[in-house]
């Protein structure tokens, strides 16, 4: 009757159209009101639990990072280098996107500021080359995917503090996933522009290749401020963030692209978008709680258990229960409301935690590929100037992709997720 309740409330709440966050909050408190004694005050006890972690601090810094990617040229070093080592094959451009996306993923943490700043420059320059407007969205948003699978990830930040999972292994963890889906989809993008007739939109030249390396050594030297100092032990994941902050803003200064009226506009802008995040954050720590106080995840383990015993069954049930749900509901949100069901019949099936949160957050980046909630797909559309349908039909061959690592992941986890985190001795 509980889980009948709970469930009840929020579906009412999410077909009226209520903000993720006021419709998780509305119904924890409706819950607490109909169905419990519990004194309200505790609400605002797990609001503040929620939210009071050093690690999700994190959050808002790799944000700030990707919007100060956005206010220097750094963006444009990575792109020029991407097109000096690609650009010379067929669809060139198209994999241009591709590759400096993954490059991106490496700083900013987040899909949109991959999609914001990648989308940007290289939209318009593929279509100027006369590539098509939808196979020019659909490379752009798909891609963007790889911004919360390779590290930094905010999704990944957000999963290891809600479950409880070393952040750091959760970052090594998505690497091998993270490059292994950018190859795919450059494959997928030579596949397309063979068919369609793209050529190459530049000549390979070691010169112009070894320029452009040198020229944007000063954004390559991010990743490694971040991960080196993560997997060194130099950094907590929340002080790389920091630090990589920190150095990009002392690069502006030092080549005069920032001024402080241009700091304060990126501070102003990832607060606001960090503000979306961490509210909804704090009010699913509430619900999570909710949860947990009706014994829900434990209710449901039984049912879960009789459709199957079998892991990768299971796992592949998951999948497609959570990029169903991805199609309707934001990242964070289906972070709190289903996972906390899962988690039992994960450990009773002995799946190991960091192999479920690989499977996790590649269906969170298919979830964002896929209307009406795709926030990728949204940004791209407004670049690109082109109708979410148009755009939906030409992003299927790269939703493909992203399927066909989930697989991988799902079927071959020691090698594909868990062998570069033993190696390094973080398992």
């Amino acid at each position: 009757m509980l889980v009948i309740l709970v469930f009840s409330l929020l579906a009412v709440f999410i077909a009226l159209n209520l903000p993720v966050a006021f419709a998780l909050g509305v119904t924890s408190l409706a819950f607490l009101k109909i169905a419990t004694n519990v004194p309200l005050i505790v609400v605002v006890q797990r609001l503040f639990l929620g939210v009071d972690s050093f690690t999700l601090l994190g959050v808002p810094l790799f944000i700030f990072v990707g919007v100060l990617m956005n206010y220097t040229n750094l963006s444009q070093k990575i792109i020029d280098f991407c097109m000096a080592l690609v650009g010379h094959l067929k669809g060139g451009l198209a994999m241009v996107n591709v590759v400096t996306s993954m490059f991106f993923a490496g700083v900013s943490g987040t899909s949109m500021a991959d999609t914001a700043a990648v989308g940007g420059v290289l939209i318009p320059a593929m279509i100027d080359r006369g590539y098509k407007r939808d196979f020019t969205g659909a490379v752009t948003a798909a891609s963007s995917t790889i911004g919360i699978i390779i590290p930094p990830s905010v999704p990944m930040i957000l999963y290891g503090v809600f479950v409880g999972l070393s952040v750091p292994t959760l970052f090594i963890c998505g690497l091998i996933p993270g490059i292994l889906i950018g190859i795919v989809m450059c494959i997928v993008a030579y596949i397309i522009s063979l068919r369609e007739g793209y050529g190459a939109d530049t000549s390979f030249s070691w010169v112009r290749l070894w320029n452009t390396f040198r020229a944007g050594i000063p954004a390559f030297i991010l990743p490694l401020i971040i991960l080196g100092g993560i997997m060194g032990g130099v950094f907590t994941t929340t002080e790389a963030a920091g630090a990589a902050a920190a150095y990009i803003i002392l690069y502006g200064f030092v080549t005069r692209e920032f001024t402080p009226k241009k700091v304060y506009e990126a501070a102003k802008e990832s607060a606001l978008l960090s503000g979306q995040v961490m509210i909804i954050i704090a009010v699913a720590n509430l619900l999570g709680w909710v949860f947990a106080y009706a014994k829900i995840p434990q209710l449901l383990v039984g049912p879960f258990l009789s459709l199957t015993t079998n892991p990768i069954v299971f796992l592949w049930i998951a999948s497609l229960i959570l990029i169903i749900a991805g199609t309707f509901l934001h990242g964070t949100a289906m972070l709190v409301i289903i996972i906390p069901l899962f988690l039992p019949v994960v450990a009773k099936l002995g799946i190991h935690p960091f192999h479920f949160a690989m499977v996790v957050i590649l269906c969170w980046g298919i979830g964002q590929q896929t209307p009406p909630v795709a926030s990728a797909l949204y940004i791209t559309c407004t670049l690109a100037k082109i109708d979410m349908w148009s755009l939906t039909k030409a992003n299927i061959p790269f939703i493909g992709s992203l399927i066909f690592v989930l697989a991988l992941v799902i079927h071959l986890p020691d090698l594909v997720v868990l062998s570069l985190p033993r190696l390094l001795g973080m398992l």
